[in-house]
């Protein structure tokens, strides 16, 4: 039997390996795209000069071997140095952690609140199993996670933003307000502008987590300690509470990884009808004008986290369940 060590190690190994199979296909795919960054940030005129775009394409090592230029690309990225943005000319690192932060305020708070309301109604709808809430949950869940992101997004915003007004249609704070220095009323702004797109989020993804851990639930619930518990008398509350819900939840924490990469995806969708700047309005406004420098950090740092997730995801399997550490 390998040891909890030995699995680890072999984990991260992997994940190493994944970055860097990564880190290859972020600096090819960008290579092989249309068109020349270098003419995107020189003026645009019939008569300009060859020598200028010369003197251009070797500042930036344009005109170096691809293997030359990978290497570069490699040492720059483990310094963090992504060159400017060619929207902004400012460094594409600070625009990055600057929208990334937003990113994280929306889908950390969608992602913790789809995982408590998901949990809740599949062990609800196990316990309740065949019955009217049961029914009535699967059927809501469903319908909502069939539901485009930006649709569910855009009637969320004519009911609440535009008919009663309940909250603000766009952004992330009022107009004029940083998170700095953070007050009470700068909290208060800060929930009024993030509820609907939370909801977005939340609601379109509550089905695959109240899915999931009602069908663990139900299975968990067939089998013979369970059936032991309930013959010594073993009340259904504290049933579930020690014995089937831990157990149910091992494969919840392979679908939380799993299910990371969707919400950014689908945060990507919710932020630009929102127009709240996190890195996924960022993004699709980087394509709309050829930020190769923005992409080329977005699309590497999203990969990253999803690659993170699943290993936090698998190092807490090898902890939780001792099975896994043989496999």
């Amino acid at each position: 039997m390998r040891s909890v060590r030995a699995v680890v190690f072999r984990k991260l190994i992997n994940a190493v390996i994944t970055i860097l199979i990564v880190l290859t296909l972020n600096f090819v795919l960008f290579h092989v795209m249309p068109g020349n960054p270098v003419k995107m940030m020189i003026p645009q005129k019939p008569n300009i000069d060859p020598s200028y775009v010369d003197m251009m394409m070797k500042k930036f090592g344009l005109d170096q071997p691809l293997y030359i230029q990978f290497f570069v690309y490699l040492k720059n990225v483990f310094s963090l140095e992504f060159g400017d943005s060619f929207r902004t000319k400012t460094p594409v690192i600070d625009l990055v952690t600057n929208d990334l932060k937003w990113t994280l305020i929306l889908v950390g708070t969608s992602t913790f609140f789809m995982i408590l309301i998901g949990m809740t109604l599949g062990v609800l709808a196990a316990w309740k199993r065949g019955s009217w809430f049961d029914t009535g949950s699967l059927g809501f869940s469903l319908f909502f996670y069939a539901m485009p992101t930006f649709w569910f997004s855009m009637i969320l915003i004519l009911i609440f933003a535009v008919e009663v007004h309940w909250f603000p249609p766009s952004g992330e704070l009022p107009i004029g307000m940083t998170l700095t220095p953070f007050t009470f009323g700068t909290f208060v702004a800060l929930l009024d502008h993030l509820f609907l797109p939370a909801v977005s989020l939340t609601v379109g993804s509550i089905a695959a987590f109240s899915v999931v851990m009602r069908s663990s639930l139900v299975d968990i619930m067939t089998e013979d300690y369970i059936t032991t518990a309930r013959a010594k008398g073993m009340t259904e509350v504290r049933m579930l509470k020690e014995h089937a819900i831990p157990n149910a939840m091992l494969p919840m924490v392979t679908l939380i990884a799993m299910d990371l990469a969707f919400i950014v995806g689908g945060a990507f969708q919710t932020e630009y009808v929102f127009d709240y700047e996190g890195i996924g309005y960022a993004t699709i406004t980087a394509t709309q004008q050829d930020d190769y420098p923005y992409l080329q950090a977005a699309f590497l740092i999203i990969a990253v986290v999803v690659i993170f997730a699943n290993l936090v995801a698998d190092l807490t399997l090898t902890y939780l369940d001792p099975r896994v550490k043989v496999k």
